[in-house]
């Protein structure tokens, strides 16, 4: 088991729009298997380096930030610096740190796509078999005591990703977003989106890029990452001033997307994370309004 393949199952699931063979509906049985395996092995590593990072501060209990009260665990898996095997972006996923959060480029985000992947992993046995072999499972809980509570949450609940359980509810009265644009920017901006847009909606289009509402959603004509990674560039290129929540919000209060399935709801949790951690962009050649003044920059750039 390698982490890349971790980096696949990661990748999609079985409830994604765009997702016509998720990684993890190929794997054998027994694979299935040994990648709970290989997860539980990874996790007890990281919480190795947790406790003697403690030890290390003499036991004694540290300042824990708001966010971390009563998870000493975790706030100290903070403090660890990723190493040379863990130091891929694809493994970073914990949506409760950003990129200039404490806790960047640190394990706290490996565990939490290790717990991720833990779910993505049962969520598959649930569909092919209803539940999980009993005697690997209680292998697992005499091998891992500490994950007990883990595995059983996993394994007996519904489908879960890893991800963040509060609900995500569209703003009734989604506020306007600002584009700070001149006459020539606009123009242009607004001509290569026009292009992914039905003629009727074009000027609704207009409206919503001028900061103005409209009473309907209107329909991008292709992969909704395509649409939300313009306004990721808008904001780093210093057009935009609204939050990486307030612009989601904006987006999946006004937009739809296509699909091979039929029109849908923009997903909020791709939004957020390529909005906040340019996860799930396109490829250079899928990009659209490449601009002279509207550059793409990569994380390290």
């Amino acid at each position: 088991m390698k982490s890349c393949d971790l980096f696949k199952l990661c990748d999609i699931d079985r409830s994604d729009a765009d997702a016509e063979q998720p990684f993890v509906t190929c794997l054998k049985d027994q694979e299935l298997y040994g990648m709970i395996t290989f997860i539980l092995e990874r996790m007890n590593e990281v919480d190795a380096a947790a406790r003697q990072l403690w030890q290390e501060k003499g036991g004694e209990q540290a300042p824990v930030p708001l966010d971390y009260r009563e998870r000493e665990l975790e706030y100290f898996r903070l403090q660890i610096e990723k190493t040379d095997r863990y130091r891929s972006s694809e493994l970073y996923n914990a949506e409760f740190i950003d990129e200039q959060a404490e806790g960047y480029e640190t394990l706290q985000g490996v565990f939490v796509t290790l717990t991720r992947a833990l779910h993505y992993l049962f969520g598959e046995i649930r569909s092919r078999y209803g539940r999980a072999d009993q005697t690997f499972l209680g292998k697992m809980k005499s091998q891992y005591p500490e994950y007990v509570e883990l595995l059983n949450f996993a394994q007996q609940r519904g489908r879960l990703n890893g991800r963040s359980k509060r609900s995500y509810k569209p703003v009734e009265d989604a506020p306007v977003l600002r584009i700070h644009l001149n006459n020539e920017q606009f123009d242009e901006l607004y001509r290569e989106l026009c292009k992914f847009f039905d003629a009727d909606e074009h000027e609704e289009l207009k409206r919503l890029l001028r900061g103005e509402s409209i009473d309907r959603k209107i329909i991008f004509l292709s992969n909704q990452n395509r649409l939300v990674e313009v306004f990721r560039r808008l904001k780093y290129n210093g057009f935009l001033f609204e939050t990486s929540t307030e612009i989601r919000n904006w987006l999946c209060s006004n937009f739809m997307y296509r699909s091979k399935q039929g029109d849908r709801k923009l997903n909020p949790h791709s939004v957020w994370d390529i909005l906040s951690k340019a996860k799930g962009e396109p490829s250079p050649r899928s990009r659209i309004c490449k601009f002279e003044w509207l550059q793409y920059k990569t994380q390290r750039s």
